[in-house]
């Protein structure tokens, strides 16, 4: 017998009212059958079985009622297993529009929606409020975790105790043991990076004004090199004579990084299949990065070693002071990686894009660089020059490294809006639901950002303040630790660039396409010529 229904019914959908109705009164007949049929065992069990979920459904709007929330809005409208979701989702994700098709969904939707996933029976949310985005990062933090698709698709790289694929405690421990290598002693050391810029210029970008290459690829190389020797102490060289294995290891880097991205975005389904070539990077990656580990303990070992001397700091020689395992330390490592060399790379390729084709900006830069009246910046020199900040600013906001993001409810909670037919309702979220937060999105809204928003304007920084409607690196305690790492090696990389060159030219006709990855990329590189000063 159904337990009795409590709470005011007039405020539950009347849709979920009948079908916990139906299935009640379905269920109550078969299960007297049953008493004298044993042949109808199977449809009582089916009856029973759909009437767990339907009661689940039931008890969802009734709650949701008493609480004053509303019902988002459902896209597709009728998609009751999330297949047409899924489906559309790996076609936009093919060609490469699936952060503005759902730009498009959220503007008609009300800027949250509920949608399925198949074969997940629980309700993910989409938003790009930003009242949501405090909520879940800040505000109701211990409401949500990590979600679990996301840590299953991660881990055959990124590994079982990196900081993105843990939760609770072990998450806090690995954030403890990583954040004193962001300290300001640290990040304010330029001369990692400096030496890694000046190779670039020097040894790789064609200064003729007319050689067309691939910015994106160069900065690639850079940064990998750049985070590589602040890591091990030593560099993987592409810009310079890189063995083969440095080669490999990109390559493999690439490819699993574009793979777990598109698992962790299409559901469980993509887990059933193995992917032998996602292993084998996954193998060779784990194998680069442990023969720097090992040659790091061997150099430690030896009596006659200057490593550790203190002449520079390196990020591994502290990891290892922790006591950490042998595997711990590399899902560290490889986490830390995956931040550094993407973010970077990430950004600088799509703002080096804007500045080939906006000379002004260019002209205003190097106008400062100019007034610096330095030719050696120091980390203060970079923070107080203002309008090459207002460009980074920018370019993470149209360009966000980390374009759309997910968590998990550990338990009923409720977001302050999205729901009713205005969007202005809380929303009731049930235990399990999956939510989406998009920065891409968020950072594109005109009601914000103003009717330019689309535009590539440095100057709206000089008196626009934001809060939790401008997320480059997260906020609440996941705040991205390495935020001001990368800041500071943007500014200087930006700041060498452009002392070294007058004129970096446009010299592709295409449309820029970002490509959707872990981070956003273009999907057709950077290709421009430069011209030096």
């Amino acid at each position: 017998m159904a337990a009795p229904l409590r709470g005011n019914l007039d405020s539950v959908p009347r849709a979920a009212r009948l079908w916990y109705y139906g299935a009640a009164l379905l269920a109550a007949a078969l299960a007297t059958g049953w008493l004298v049929r044993v042949p109808l065992a199977v449809p009582v069990l089916l009856a029973l079985y759909a009437f767990g979920p339907l009661r689940a459904e039931h008890a969802y709007h009734e709650r949701a009622a008493l609480l004053g929330c509303r019902p988002a809005p459902r896209y597709p409208a009728r998609d009751l297993l999330g297949l047409r979701y899924m489906f559309e989702t790996a076609a936009s994700l093919r060609g490469n529009v699936m952060l503005q098709r759902r730009a498009q969904v959220l503007a008609t939707a009300g800027h949250t929606f509920v949608h399925g996933i198949f074969p997940d029976w629980a309700d993910c949310v989409t938003t790009d409020e930003p009242e949501n985005v405090k909520a879940v990062l800040a505000t109701r933090f211990a409401d949500w975790n990590l979600p679990a698709i996301r840590i299953k698709s991660f881990l055959p790289v990124l590994g079982a105790h990196s900081i993105f694929t843990t939760n609770g405690a072990e998450w806090q421990h690995s954030r403890a043991i990583l954040r004193p290598a962001f300290v300001r002693d640290q990040i304010s050391d330029l001369a990692c990076v400096d030496r890694h810029v000046q190779k670039l210029i020097l040894r790789k970008i064609p200064a003729d004004g007319k050689t067309v290459f691939d910015m994106q690829a160069m900065l690639s190389m850079l940064t990998t090199d750049s985070i590589s020797d602040f890591m091990f102490g030593r560099s993987t060289d592409l810009l310079g004579d890189a063995p083969p294995a440095s080669h490999r290891f990109g390559a493999h880097f690439d490819t699993a990084m574009q793979k777990i991205a598109w698992r962790a975005r299409l559901g469980w389904l993509t887990l059933l299949r193995s992917d032998p070539e996602l292993e084998e990077g996954a193998r060779a990656m784990r194998a680069f990065v442990r023969g720097f580990v090992d040659d790091v303990k061997r150099e430690r070992a030896d009596p006659n070693s200057r490593r550790g001397d203190g002449h520079k700091y390196v990020f591994l020689d502290e990891l290892l002071k922790s006591g950490e395992s042998d595997e711990v330390i590399r899902d560290h490592l490889l986490s830390i990686f995956t931040a550094g060399r993407d973010t970077t790379t990430s950004v600088l390729s799509y703002l080096f894009f804007e500045l080939s084709r906006r000379p002004d900006v260019v002209a205003a830069i190097r106008a400062e660089i100019e007034a610096l009246g330095t030719p050696d910046p120091t980390w203060e020199d970079l923070r107080g020059m203002r309008y090459l900040n207002w460009v980074l600013k920018e370019a993470l906001r149209l360009n966000p490294p980390v374009a759309a993001n997910q968590r998990e409810a550990v338990r009923d909670t409720v977001l302050p809006v999205g729901g009713g037919a205005d969007g202005k309702a809380p929303l009731f979220v049930r235990k399990g639901t999956n939510l989406r937060y998009v920065p891409w999105i968020m950072h594109r809204r005109k009601d914000i950002f103003g009717e330019d928003a689309e535009e590539f304007r440095p100057e709206r920084w000089e008196d626009l303040r934001v809060t939790y409607e401008y997320l480059p690196f997260n906020a609440g305690p996941r705040i991205c630790i390495g935020q001001q790492f990368a800041l500071t090696q943007m500014a200087l990389i930006t700041f060498r660039l452009l002392q070294a060159f007058k004129a970096i030219e446009r010299r592709d006709d295409r449309p820029p396409i970002q490509k959707l990855g872990i981070n956003l990329s273009m999907l057709y590189g950077c290709l421009v010529s430069v011209t030096p000063a």
